[in-house]
This record gives structure tokens, sequence and C-alpha cells, in this order.
């Protein structure tokens, strides 16, 4: 937790007492995919919207692709269930509101072999630094603003040469901080953040990709047909 604190210090040029009772109630982290035939960073630019969501409104995120041989995937870290509205304001403290500044995850990956080529920050982001080395120890924090649903802090980048098996991949605690986290828009960590899902890459698709209902203004609650018929008593 130290190096994330101190990262953030350096992005943010300063720490200031922070609000209470704010933040996001269960932020929920996932792992998107996309595959290329070219390393989007070699020479770049990169496609827009592995950093950026261009839906206005509730998304299914892309959680498999398909693998051909000697191709790239392409998985961006979505930090989703963001609470609303936006804190608006820096450096810190914005003020109540959700929204996020820094996130701190591992990713792991099982099946097909397939070769980890780099971890790389999205605009308005920076990478601190991993002693355990990435993709085991990844760590991000905003350098200007607070950043909502939409926007994705950073993407990590595999290689295959022939293997078209499926590969997953998984989010797991930092290995230098021992936890996946994200620190909200009042330098707070939100102890209620979850992990919400992880990638497939190649193969048959047994991954089910999940639905991020951050702009979805519609709570639903389950309940019975007698607790309904119960209201107009």
């Amino acid at each position: 937790m130290k190096t994330l604190l101190l990262l953030f210090t350096a992005a943010c040029f300063c720490l200031v007492p922070v609000v209470s009772l704010a933040g996001n109630a269960h932020p929920t982290l996932y792992l998107e995919i996309y595959a290329l035939d070219q390393n989007p960073d070699d020479p770049g630019p990169a496609p827009s919207y592995l950093c950026v969501h261009s839906s206005p409104g509730p998304v299914e995120l892309p959680c498999y692709a398909p693998k051909v041989p000697y191709s790239f995937a392409i998985i961006p870290l979505h930090i989703g269930k963001i609470d609303s509205p936006l804190a608006e304001g820096w450096p810190l403290a914005c003020g109540p509101g959700g929204g996020y500044a820094a996130a701190t995850f591992g990713v792991s990956r099982s099946g097909a072999s397939c070769s980890f080529v780099g971890f790389t920050a999205c605009p308005g982001f920076l990478i601190g630094p991993s002693y355990a080395g990435f993709p085991a120890a990844c760590l991000v924090a905003a350098t200007s603003k607070c950043h909502d649903w939409m926007d994705h802090p950073g993407y990590l980048t595999y290689f295959t040469t022939t293997d078209v098996g499926a590969s997953y991949f998984d989010i797991v605690s930092n290995a230098d901080e021992g936890c996946a986290i994200v620190v909200n828009c009042q330098a707070e960590y939100d102890l209620g953040t979850l992990i919400g899902g992880g990638a497939q890459w190649g193969g048959s698709q047994s991954i089910i990709c999940a639905m991020d209902p951050s702009t979805d203004p519609t709570a639903v609650d389950f309940t019975t047909w007698g607790s309904i018929k119960s209201l107009y008593r």
C-alpha cells in the first residue's frame, strides 16, 4: 500500500484531507480483451477504444476474442460500477461523489501459453513501480483529474505464435501490494472493491461476459408477486 500512496502523491503533487462517507460503494474490476494483428504501441497510436468507451449507456464488456497465429491480445482494465455523480475538483480532495483516481492489481494467465509483452498506461494516467514485475504487480494512477467508468487506466499486451488454444486471464492481488483495489477521488481506498470477471483469448468461448450497469439509472431488486400485490392493498 505504501507504494501506491507514494505514486499517488507524485501524480497529484499533494494529498489534502479526505472527505468522509464518500467514494464508491462497490467498484468492480473487469478485464476486457481485443485481438489485433499488430502491437498497438509499435508504432502507435493505439485505437481509442482500448482506453475509452464510446457507448453512453450500459454495455456488455468484451471478455472473449478469437486467436489466430502471430497476433496480439490487448487486455484493458475496466473499472465499473462507479458511483454517480462523479466527484469534481483536482487536486484532491474532490468532494463527495464517485469516480476513481488509481488502481492496483495483478493479472494471472492459465491455459494455452502466450507471451506477455507489456503494460501501457492510457492517456491521463501513469504507471508506478513494479517490484514483482508486470503483470503480477500493476499499479496505475491518474495525473490530472478523477475518472469515470468510461476511462480505462491502462492495458496489457500479449503475443502468440502458433498456439491458438484458449488462454484465460484473471485479476488477482497485486504481488507487491497484496490486494486488488481502487483508490477513489478522495484519496481513500474503496474497501468494497470487487473482482467482476476475467477474459479469454482463443478456443471455444466458455467465459460469460458481464454487463457493466454503471450508467443505468434503474435499480433492480428481486421480489415476489405477492409482495407487489401487497403494495396496492
